[in-house]
């Protein structure tokens, strides 16, 4: 499996996908996945997106194909990777589009490298500040709190499958908490196996520390935020967003039926509003 190898060694799963249709638009979209998640994930966004453009996506420390690194987990060394990735496969005027804290790491990499390398951002639902404290634009709409944090970091330490299905429950898609208690466990088991607990764990705290709404004011590029009916965040993050980036917002909020995992959930649709974005700029 192809891999690139960030500054601290560890290896990064990445593939590198050609457009399909002969003739498509040479455009370059870099994918990046979110905390507990993976590019199998994201398989049809980016199967949708990669008829009429190359598609480049990676695994992040920690997740899925990538090494479980075991240190650097932090938000800082994300927009690093981010670097690696850009760097060794020689990436100029790129798309980059982050679900999550895919696009915490898009902004921690304007934060350290600029946007040079960047023509466009695409962040579905996702805030350069997770916490409430004197604002209303981190998570759970402006109403997680401090101690809703630090329970959070008891569960994911006492059992990380358990602890990252109850924030997955609570906070991405509220809709999994109609699900039956044999299927409840099912999937608590499956996240038991798939989840590494000291990145999530790690990263969940590193996100909740690290305030990047300076870096909005770094951002010159044209700037697309694809926000679900049910979201993370409330229009508090998206018109902070939309004040302090200088190189033009759109936001697309219709999305009907979704939460925050919305890539997954109307990949079609997402891909959709990404291609039309492109098209227009």
């Amino acid at each position: 499996m192809p891999h690139i190898v960030t500054q601290d060694g560890t290896r990064l799963y990445y593939e590198d996908l050609p457009a399909k249709e002969s003739g498509a638009a040479e455009e370059t979209l870099l994918v990046i996945h979110g905390l507990g998640s993976s590019h199998y994930d994201l398989a049809e966004f980016i199967d949708d997106l990669n008829q009429d453009y190359r598609v480049v996506f990676y695994d992040q420390r920690g997740h899925a194909d990538s090494d479980r690194a075991r240190m650097h987990l932090n938000v800082r060394t994300l927009g690093q990777d981010l670097n690696d990735v850009v760097e060794q496969l020689g990436l100029d005027g790129v798309t980059a589009v982050g679900h999550s804290m895919g696009a915490a790491a898009i902004f921690s990499y304007v934060g350290q490298y600029g946007t040079g390398r960047l023509r466009r951002i695409v962040a579905a639902d996702m805030s350069p500040y997770l916490r409430n404290d004197g604002w209303k634009g981190g998570i759970g709409r402006g109403e997680w709190t401090d101690e809703d944090f630090h329970r959070d970091l008891d569960r994911l330490f006492d059992d990380g499958g358990y602890g990252s299905w109850y924030i997955a429950k609570t906070l991405m898609n509220p809709k999994l908490q109609d699900l039956p208690a044999d299927q409840e466990e099912e999937a608590i088991e499956a996240m038991r196996e798939s989840v590494d607990p000291l990145s999530f764990a790690a990263l969940w705290y590193s996100l909740f520390r690290t305030d990047q709404r300076p870096v909005m004011d770094r951002i010159d590029v044209p700037f697309l935020y694809l926000m679900p009916e049910i979201p993370l965040y409330s229009t508090v993050n998206t018109n902070y967003i939309r004040a302090h980036v200088t190189g033009g917002f759109t936001l697309a909020d219709d999305f009907p039926d979704t939460t925050h995992l919305m890539l997954s959930e109307a990949p079609h649709e997402a891909a959709a509003r990404v291609r039309a974005f492109v098209v227009g700029d």
